[in-house]
């Protein structure tokens, strides 16, 4: 055996030590807690950079809603709550491509395109930080280039710890995630070197979705309408019949009402005037309760009930209501109900749920287009004059299922899926702009948290003219109305995302099959 062969031998017989990094993301929303990690180990042999040419459907120009955004629910498309982070996803990315380099670093700007996040600032309701934690032992191990690096373009905090406990990791994360999340991990002892991303957001809707103080009602004088949502308590929580029947669902109730029918233009002045003169004079002549001759001093003459009466229902007309602020839009093959939460930091995050009617959120979530996404979103309609039609009532009618749920992502695989597969393979990772040793990905975990909560989503042409009003004492004479209405239930599997409205940017994505049970008398 030549001497060569002995030096190969000896180097074959070292134990490979393990060198891992670890990419830990969190992410909260009124309770949202969301972990990535990413283990990247040493390898002795050497890395290949052979370049292909691949195609890259997937690549991100900008930073709005992409086909890479719904990329995750159409992988892991199975039936079940689902969530994950796109933007948590792409810093992931974006962090990793700094670190690496050749044909490990190109599949990974492949998908990462164009991207460039807006920099979010943190604020009491909002965290975005970044951390390199090192070891003592390993510090000169890793590059100082691609430290001032994370300094530089992400703002991260440069941790140096003997890793022999995990307190000061668990104490960084707790800090950006306003203490909700403590004691992150057991032992870090074996780990060299932990890049962490802490994403958090506590954030509540610019109004509850129902108040729990105030009363909504609404009615029109003279109109067989009206509308009612009494405040919300904790036993008042409404039972919404969820997919077939399959649960009832806790939920919460919203309405609003939009009155476009001119009914004096429609039907004419005169014309009422006369029908109701007719009707109270009948009624005044007519057998009444004992009770009703009592008051009959009080009663008024024709002339002056019949003014008030056209005065009263001369109002109304263009009336615009809702009992919390929200936008929807429905056509036959889905509904769609967007709420804002409060700005913070000049960030305004928008919450979107769409529901499939004509077939079921797995097949609609296959075939699921961006754009066609996106143009939901540009159709959405908010509680004002010109959303509605003329010549009706709309009524919008609704309940919106609580959901609380955490989902562990595939990501690993998923990236593969995507044409990421150098950087996870030993012979052929490229991440030498981050460590001086030879190194690859050997898993990628993302785990996201989510709570959903109050504090924190047929045309009528027919005119009826009738009814007589004749309860108790008084009188009134009631018109029948044409009625739309709108059933904004997501009473069926539905789709979901949280969104910064002003740039696009995709938060969430998540999928609910099972919201929260509702229980009756819950305290």
């Amino acid at each position: 055996m030549n001497n060569s062969q002995n030096i190969q031998n000896e180097i074959n017989l070292k134990p490979k030590k393990k060198s891992k990094i670890l990419l830990i993301l969190i992410v909260l929303l009124v309770v949202i807690i969301g972990v990535v990690t990413i283990i990247i180990k040493k390898d002795s042999k050497k890395v290949k950079t052979t370049s292909k040419k691949v195609e890259v459907p997937y690549s991100l120009k900008g930073n709005g809603l992409q086909t890479f955004d719904l990329y995750f629910s159409q992988l892991e498309n199975n039936e079940k709550n689902s969530v994950y982070s796109p933007i948590s996803i792409k810093y992931a990315l974006r962090m990793l491509e700094e670190g690496a380099s050749g044909n490990t670093k190109k599949q990974i700007s492949d998908i990462i395109g164009t991207y460039s996040s807006k920099e979010y600032q943190d604020s009491k309701n909002m965290s975005f930080a970044n951390g390199l934690f090192i070891k003592d032992t390993y510090k000169n191990n890793i590059k100082k280039t691609y430290i001032d690096t994370l300094k530089n373009k992400y703002n991260a905090d440069v941790i140096y710890d003997s890793f022999k406990t995990p307190d000061v990791l668990n104490n960084w994360v707790s800090k950006k995630t306003f203490d909700l999340v403590k004691n992150m991990t057991d032992d870090i002892s074996e780990e060299d070197y932990i890049l962490a991303n802490a994403l958090a957001i506590d954030m509540e809707w610019v109004n509850k979705i129902q108040s729990e103080y105030d009363i909504y009602s609404i009615q029109y004088k003279h109109r067989n309408f009206s509308e009612y949502i009494s405040p919300l308590r904790a036993s008042d929580y409404s039972p919404l019949e969820f997919d077939n029947n399959k649960l009832k669902a806790k939920a919460v109730q919203i309405g609003a009402v939009a009155n476009k029918y001119d009914i004096v233009k429609t039907l004419g002045e005169e014309k009422i005037r006369n029908t109701v003169k007719k009707e109270y004079q009948k009624w005044l002549k007519g057998n009444r309760e004992e009770s009703c001759y009592e008051n009959i001093e009080d009663e008024l003459d024709v002339d002056t009930y019949v003014n008030n009466y056209m005065k009263e229902i001369n109002t109304g007309y263009n009336d615009i209501s809702s009992s919390t602020d929200f936008m929807f839009y429905t056509d036959d093959k889905v509904k769609v109900f967007a709420k804002d939460l409060r700005k913070y930091n000049d960030t305004t995050l928008q919450y979107i749920g769409i529901m499939p009617t004509s077939q079921s959120l797995k097949e609609y979530i296959k075939n699921i287009k961006a754009d066609e996404i996106n143009q939901l979103i540009s159709n959405l309609k908010p509680i004002e004059s010109n959303s509605f039609k003329d010549g009706v009532l709309t009524h919008i009618t609704g309940y919106i299922p609580m959901f609380n749920f955490e989902y562990q992502l595939s990501l690993k695989n998923d990236l593969n899926k995507l044409k990421i597969t150098d950087v996870f393979d030993s012979q052929k990772a490229d991440l030498s702009n981050l460590t001086n040793k030879k190194a690859y990905i050997d898993s990628v975990e993302h785990k996201t948290n989510i709570e959903f909560s109050n504090d924190g989503i047929k045309a009528a042409a027919a005119i009826t003219v009738g009814g007589l009003g004749a309860g108790d004492c008084g009188f009134d004479y009631i018109y029948d109305v044409p009625i739309e209405k709108i059933d904004l239930s997501f009473n069926k599997p539905f789709l979901f995302l949280i969104r910064d409205k002003e740039t696009g940017e995709v938060w969430f994505v998540g999928s609910v099959y099972e919201p929260i049970k509702y229980v009756e008398y819950e305290e």
